[in-house]
């Protein structure tokens, strides 16, 4: 809710930097849901690469890791975790059991709760 939220403002923000108010709302709404998935994609896909976690998940005290080994996701896995979410929100309430928190190889887990991996 908070990462959607947050998406929303910037969408926002972003869309009326762009928008001309003479274009009608069809064009606020071109200009508008592109900003919104710009920033959703920022936040959940650069945002984990570069700290471990969303905006929201920073401000909970959690991280994304993959779940095999602990260490930081890839590229590839947060942009596929950030796609299954807009599936997995769509039927959020009718799926149970697979959620975004586990999705493409990564898992969220607590700051305090993370382990480091140990070489063998």
């Amino acid at each position: 809710m908070t990462d959607g939220f947050l998406a929303l403002l910037i969408g926002i923000a972003l869309a009326q930097k762009v928008f001309h108010a003479t274009d009608g709302v069809a064009a606020f709404l071109a200009t508008f849901i592109p900003c919104v998935l710009a920033a959703s994609f920022v936040n959940h896909v650069f945002g984990t690469l570069l700290f471990r976690g969303s905006v929201a998940k920073l401000l909970f005290g959690m991280r994304v890791l993959r779940w095999k080994d602990g260490r930081r996701p890839r590229f590839w896995q947060t942009l596929g975790r950030w796609l299954f979410g807009f599936v997995v929100i769509v039927f959020q309430f009718v799926l149970e059991g697979a959620s975004v928190g586990q999705a493409c190889g990564l898992r969220t887990v607590r700051r305090r709760d993370e382990r480091v991996a140990v070489p063998q």
